[in-house]
Formats: C-alpha cells, sequence, structure tokens
C-alpha cells in the first residue's frame, strides 16, 4: 500500500466497490501489529533478549502481510464484479456468467480468510509482546489487541458474505469451518487479554 491515508479513507466513502470492508480490516490489522512492534523497539535495548528481537521481526512480516492483503482484497472483490457484467441473454452466455460467478466467490474469500488468520497471528504475538513490556506500554499492547480483534471480526464477516452465496454447499462449508475455527482461536486470545489490559490501564 502506497497511497496515504487519507485517500484511502476518502476511496472508501465513495460509491465505488473497492475499497472495503476487507481492505479495511487489513489496514486495521496492520496497524495493530505496528503497535506491538513499537513496544517491542522501545523495550528492546532494556531487555536485550534474542526471543523479543525476533518477536518484532515476526510482527513486521505480519504488517507487511496485512498491508498486502489490502491490494489482494480489493483484487479478489474485482474478479466477482467482473463476472457480474458478463452477458447473461443466452443459456450458454448465462452458464459461463453463472460459473465465472461461483469462481469468483472463492477468490473473494480468500483474501478476508487469510486477513483473518494474520490478525490471530497477531493477536498471539501481542500475547507474547506483553512479557517484554512495561507497565506504561501495556496500554498500546491493549490498543493493539482492540484493533487486531477488530480486524478479525470484520475480515470474517467478508468471508461468509461470499460463502453464502456459493452454489458448492461442500466448499462453503469447508471454508466457513476454517473462518470460524480461526475466529474462535483468535478471540481466545483477545477476549482473555484485552481485559488484562485494561486492568493494567487503570492500574488496577
Amino acid at each position: 500500500m502506497t497511497q496515504t491515508i487519507e485517500k484511502f479513507a476518502a476511496d472508501l466513502a465513495s460509491a465505488a466497490p473497492t475499497p472495503g470492508g476487507g481492505s479495511t480490516a487489513a489496514l486495521v490489522g496492520a496497524l495493530s501489529s505496528a503497535l506491538g512492534e513499537m513496544v517491542g523497539h522501545i523495550r528492546q535495548d532494556k531487555v536485550g533478549e534474542t526471543r523479543l528481537t525476533e518477536l518484532v521481526a515476526e510482527m513486521t512480516v505480519s504488517r507487511t502481510q496485512m498491508l498486502s492483503l489490502i491490494k489482494e482484497d480489493e483484487e479478489g472483490f474485482d474478479a466477482f464484479t467482473q463476472a457480474l457484467k458478463l452477458p447473461k441473454e443466452t443459456d450458454e452466455q448465462k452458464r459461463v456468467r453463472t460459473a465465472n460467478l461461483q469462481q469468483g466467490l472463492v477468490k473473494a474469500a480468500q483474501p478476508p480468510l487469510k486477513i483473518a488468520q494474520t490478525a490471530t497471528k497477531i493477536l498471539h504475538q501481542l500475547e507474547e509482546m506483553k512479557e517484554f513490556s512495561s507497565k506504561s506500554l501495556l496500554s498500546d499492547i491493549g490498543s493493539g489487541t482492540a484493533l487486531a480483534e477488530a480486524a478479525l471480526k470484520a475480515s470474517v464477516l467478508n468471508v461468509y458474505e461470499n460463502t453464502r452465496m456459493l452454489k458448492d454447499q461442500q466448499q462453503a462449508e469447508t471454508l466457513n469451518q476454517e473462518t470460524d475455527r480461526v475466529l474462535n482461536e483468535g478471540l481466545q486470545v483477545s477476549e482473555k487479554l484485552y481485559p488484562e489490559m485494561q486492568k493494567a490501564a487503570r492500574g488496577e
């Protein structure tokens, strides 16, 4: 992603089909990882542990992945919208259009699923980063957790929006099961970690 936040927000606010919820989830996810990296960078000189350096590098990868998924999500949705534009006058045209629409739905479901998987990975990374954090930085761990959870919840909705229109019920169920698994895994982390950080921020 090379555009400014201002341009992204303006494009999002427009009537254009992209960017949408998936791309926004990826951007939020990238910011959640960046907060974890920030904590790591601040603490590196004071802690000086090899694992912290490794964890910061892993979170940099997560942030980069999320930024790449902004564009990937837009491209995935574009494949579906292009199929919608195909002619449907004859039976053959209808058959081709339907096939392309179904392929487009499968393709469009992949980026938000990757976003959900990456968001869950970031939540695990934030949970580990907490152990290296100072008290004054725990609110940043909490903020990152809230953003990663938001990215996770937003992205899975975009998977479901595509799978509900799939005619191949087995394929839809496979995608839904993986999405449910990733969602539950991520929420198990965030629903434990965020309240801890909330209490820490309040000095409790």
